[in-house]
């Protein structure tokens, strides 16, 4: 999380808007700073997909988080929610709204979808809710009224640090009865029998994306005795894991940081009546954790993966370099990574200094599917 965010700065100059409220923060949070800016609210609540922001701002309260897909920590007046938009749990955790914040995400569907499915929190006792709209530019921060449209009236009132604040309340939804529309939910997918449900702002939205399908392709031909503990790390709407499981894999753990991701899998896991557990991190699961999942060894046969790198190359490049790097202390002696990117990121020479063994299982133009052993 960023130290000095350029929209937690222009919150600051904009305070007043949320001082002596009662305030529900969504969207996407850079910044721990903004606990502080929350302490002079009658009450706060802060709802974040992301495990990494959740633990950040709950270590500010001095809180720990689970692992779980559905983690709060509160302290006094304030309160963090890590959950799922679709999650059932999520509006039972919030309480009267005075105000909504929303912090503009790149990819508006994730705002949309959580403003829709908690709109009704936002008109209690025929009193409309003030609503905040703070996004930097490059981001969709100057059209983001266009979340509101029709609901709520809204203007322009702030611009700075390429940043832009928009200001109003949800006078129109009393009054019409028309509420916030949902964003456009993609579709189910469909892999080997197996049905999977897809939520906004998953990977690759209603189809199952090239590298995946060839790393699937690859492990099924390649592991002649399926077993387990398996590692599915990034695991999405759960299709690698869920996969394996179909093939007779067990002690399945699921990973991700998106608590949307993680609410899927277990959804998809009831529906498709197999076995998996899920868990909250970023990246591997540290050893400690690895030892309370009471693994053979605490060690994982296969650690599979598609790893992440749609939010920026750079950034996701050093995250997974360092997941590579780290791999060999999870796995067991006789274990194995799987493997799959775009081809010109080249893993390979990341995982050769990692590992003893490295193959290509496949390589085409766009994707190479590794296959890396400690011996």
């Amino acid at each position: 999380m960023r130290g000095n965010d350029p929209l937690i700065e222009v919150l600051e100059r904009n305070h007043d808007l949320i001082v002596k409220q009662q305030v529900l923060v969504l969207g996407e949070i850079n910044s721990p700073q903004l606990m502080k800016l929350l302490v002079p609210t009658a009450s706060a609540t802060v709802v974040t997909d992301n495990y990494v922001t959740a633990t950040n701002l709950a270590a500010v309260m001095g809180q720990l988080l689970g692992h779980s897909c559905f983690e709060v920590a509160s302290y006094k007046h304030i309160k963090v929610i890590y959950a799922a938009a679709s999650d059932p749990r999520l509006p039972e955790e919030i309480g009267p709204v005075e105000r909504v914040l929303v912090f503009v995400a790149k990819t508006k569907n994730l705002n949309q979808h959580l403003l829709y499915t908690l709109q009704h929190k936002f008109h209690l006792n025929g009193t409309e809710a003030k609503i905040t709209l703070i996004g930097a530019n490059d981001a969709g921060g100057k059209s983001a009224d266009g979340l509101v449209k029709g609901v709520a009236s809204v203007y322009k009132h702030d611009s700075a640090r390429k940043c832009t604040v928009f200001e109003g309340s949800f006078d129109h939804y009393e009054a019409s009865g028309v509420g916030l529309k949902d964003c456009k939910l993609p579709k189910d997918v469909t892999v080997d029998g197996l049905t999977l449900s897809q939520e906004p702002g998953l990977f690759s939205q209603g189809e199952l994306d090239g590298g995946t399908a060839l790393l699937l392709q690859a492990v099924k031909d390649d592991l002649k005795t399926p077993e387990g503990p398996v590692l599915d790390l990034g695991c999405g709407s759960g299709v690698i894991g869920l996969s394996l499981a179909q093939m007779g894999c067990d002690h399945i753990v699921c990973t991700d940081i998106s608590a949307t991701a993680l609410y899927a899998t277990q959804r998809n896991a009831a529906h498709n009546q197999l076995e998996v557990t899920t868990l909250a991190c970023d990246m591997l699961p540290s050893p400690e954790l690895l030892t309370e999942l009471h693994l053979p060894q605490s060690k994982f046969k296969y650690i599979v993966t598609n790893p992440p790198f749609h939010q920026g190359i750079a950034r996701s490049l050093k995250e997974t370099q360092a997941m590579i790097a780290a791999a060999p202390q999870s796995l067991s002696a006789d274990g194995a990574l799987y493997l799959v990117g775009n081809t010109c990121l080249n893993y390979g020479a990341n995982l050769q200094e990692a590992f003893a063994q490295v193959k290509e299982l496949i390589a085409t133009p766009k994707f190479t599917v590794f296959k890396a052993t400690l011996a």
